[in-house]
């Protein structure tokens, strides 16, 4: 409130000011009306250029000054030469004052109005002083400088009416805004809630566990602390026979019955579907980690009667432990998630993590040193697929990394973007595709090509304060234009810290950075960032995009999303599209691009050149897909002249 008050307090006097300056600008309109009345209408410049008044001028000038001060409407007129010599001046000007001071002729001369608050020029009152540069000849130069003097009572009654004012609706805004502040902070913490909790449970979701990861994780602790990852069993048969509402009810139970069993200051997150999470701190051993998951299982097997009938739930637990298996949320949710599989396979409902039974580990580790060797020996390469809009020529690309290791041969990003991601590795290999897609760029322009490239960025990367630098030192090192580069992030990154994303956003926006929101229908963006958020489009998830023509479920997202995003004032992109019929629908939805094999898979640079000269505008695929969709034919030739020679696709 405090705050508030001195809030108000700055507020008001801005509103002073404010109202002081509305005065003076009163004050100059006054002035100026009397110099087009009087001044203007008598003054004259005679063959030299200089002012002059004519006895009758000045006799005339002398009636209206004597009208004016009369009806109190001035308190004086003196017209100055642009020399600063006085040309006229009323009765009451002072008879020693034959110059106009050189600080005001200074400013005046400069040819802007302003005005000056006299307490007492020898006139027995304070004035209001308005300066008028004049230009009489029309050549931009002042040639008389006509001081208007201004009764001060009017204007200081003015201000004192209007601050009185003020100071009555003050007290009432003060209490206004007090309870406006008090709902909005209420909002703001309904909208954190909302952020950072499922809605269905009410238990904390992914961001929740992060950030009390990071608490418990960046602290010294006397013991352990232990990620139990919790997988209900059999729960898609409760949803086919039982029916979806009897499963949410079941969750809903589940969200009730883990915090009973916990303590307080022990999280219980929901991971989506049936996946829990119990983050424990200051665990003595992992003897105790596996007490309490039998402690939850124990919670989870009371049964629940739903809808007059009685459900049972049961689960497979799995442990991972800090500082043994990780120290950070990422490592133990994966240690966490082998160990629950391993409960399954084997059906002992609980397991803890262990590093013998990790089939991936050790291959892992291997590659993991390989892709680092693999940056500065040259093994990465960028494919590049094309997005075509409904209407207009090609003008975009995605840029997607292959590795063409020594042994296995050419691995898509699948084989070693997770394991990047969950590493520091990520930075050097996110700024070699990026330096390498701005490189290629350039290479395209030289031969006449304009495409922008579109890169991805893993969540680590946007959360990452150097990425807008290091986007405009790849595009530097080019010598092409930040803005031929386009970011891509997931929805699930936006939620991963949507301030902080927020931030990054709208430092790549101000370097004319586009950035697009991938896999959108994915995640669980909360609309409330999303309308922030500096976006230029939305890609929606595949996943809708499959199956949109049997499923209207589906195609009922699609149009939905394609509303939503043009409302937002984002252009939309489908990805994923494989045949002319899924296309041709997207179209009548007015998806503005789509992506996918019914255009070209991915392929390197030398053949989307191909590509495009043989798909010059929309309106050849176009032909294309109608031509198509006539045939029967479930999928459009990208290739009509053969695909080149040594073709190699990946996925």
């Amino acid at each position: 409130m405090a705050a508030l008050i001195a809030l108000g307090a700055v507020g008001i006097r801005a509103v002073q000011h404010q109202i002081a300056q509305r005065a003076a600008q009163s004050a100059e309109l006054s002035a100026r009306l009397v110099s087009s009345l009087t001044v203007r209408r008598n003054l004259k410049l005679d063959a030299s250029g200089t002012p002059v008044l004519s006895p009758d001028a000045r006799a005339d000038m002398d009636a209206d000054v004597e009208e004016l001060e009369r009806r109190y409407e001035i308190s004086g007129l003196e017209v100055w030469a642009a020399d600063g010599r006085l040309i006229y001046a009323d009765a009451g000007h002072p008879q020693d004052e034959q110059t106009m001071p050189a600080e005001e002729l200074t400013r005046a001369l400069r040819g802007q109005p302003f005005t000056i608050y006299n307490d007492d020029e020898g006139r027995g009152h304070g004035t209001l002083d308005v300066f008028l540069p004049i230009d009489v000849q029309g050549d931009g130069r002042v040639d008389v400088v006509v001081e208007a003097l201004l009764p001060r009572d009017p204007i200081n009654d003015e201000i004192t009416r209007s601050m009185r004012a003020l100071y009555a609706g003050a007290a009432v805004a003060v209490l206004l805004a007090a309870a406006w502040l008090l709902r909005l902070r209420r909002r703001h913490l309904a909208h954190q809630h909302a952020a950072t909790h499922d809605p269905l449970t009410g238990l904390g979701n992914r961001t929740l566990l992060a950030d009390r990861a990071e608490e418990i994780l960046g602290v010294n602790q006397d013991g352990r602390a232990a990620l139990l990852l919790i997988d209900l069993d059999g729960f898609k048969e409760v949803n086919d026979v039982l029916g979806h509402h009897v499963g949410d009810e079941l969750l809903v139970a589940v969200g009730r019955a883990l915090p009973a069993a916990c303590r307080e200051s022990d999280t219980v997150v929901r991971l989506g579907g049936d996946e829990f999470a119990v983050l424990i701190a200051a665990l003595p051993s992992s003897s105790a980690a596996i007490e309490v998951a039998k402690h939850l299982l124990d919670a989870l097997r009371e049964p629940v009667v739903i809808g007059g009938v009685t459900v049972e739930a049961d689960a497979s637990i799995g442990i991972a432990l800090t500082p043994e298996h990780g120290d950070d949320l990422t490592t133990l949710l994966r240690c966490a998630d082998v160990a629950m599989y391993q409960a399954k396979r084997q059906g002992s409902d609980i397991a803890v993590y262990d590093p013998e039974t990790d089939p991936h580990e050790a291959q892992q580790l291997n590659l993991l040193a390989e892709l680092r060797r693999a940056i500065p020996n040259g093994e990465l390469q960028l494919y590049y697929q094309p997005k075509s809009p409904i209407a207009g020529p090609v003008t975009d690309v995605e840029a997607l990394i292959r590795w063409n290791h020594p042994q296995r041969g050419l691995l898509p990003p699948a084989a070693f973007l997770p394991l990047a991601e969950r590493t520091s590795l990520i930075k050097p290999l996110t700024h070699w595709v990026l330096h390498e897609a701005a490189r290629q760029c350039a290479v395209w322009r030289a031969e006449g090509l304009d495409l922008q490239i579109a890169v991805n960025v893993s969540p680590r990367n946007l959360l990452d304060d150097d990425l807008p630098g290091t986007v405009l030192d790849a595009a530097a090192a080019a010598g092409i234009t930040a803005g031929l580069l386009q970011i891509e992030i997931t929805e699930t990154a936006v939620m991963a810290d949507p301030k902080r994303v927020k931030d990054i956003v709208e430092r790549l926006h101000s370097m004319g950075v586009s950035v697009a929101i991938d896999d959108f229908g994915a995640g669980y963006t909360s609309l409330s960032y999303l309308k922030t958020l500096a976006a230029r489009s939305l890609k929606i998830d595949r996943g809708f995009i499959t199956h949109m023509l049997d499923h209207a479920a589906d195609e009922a997202v699609v149009r939905n999303v394609i509303h939503l995003a043009h409302d937002l004032g984002m252009s939309t992109v489908a990805e994923g599209v494989e045949t002319p019929a899924v296309w041709a629908k997207l179209s009548e939805l007015g998806c503005d691009e789509i992506q996918g094999y019914v255009l070209t898979p991915p392929v390197p640079a030398d053949r989307i050149v191909t590509w495009l000269g043989e798909h010059t505008a929309t309106s050849d695929i176009e032909r294309g897909v109608r031509s198509a969709v006539q045939d029967g034919r479930s999928r459009f030739d990208p290739w009509p002249l053969g695909e080149p020679s040594g073709a190699k696709i990946i996925r």
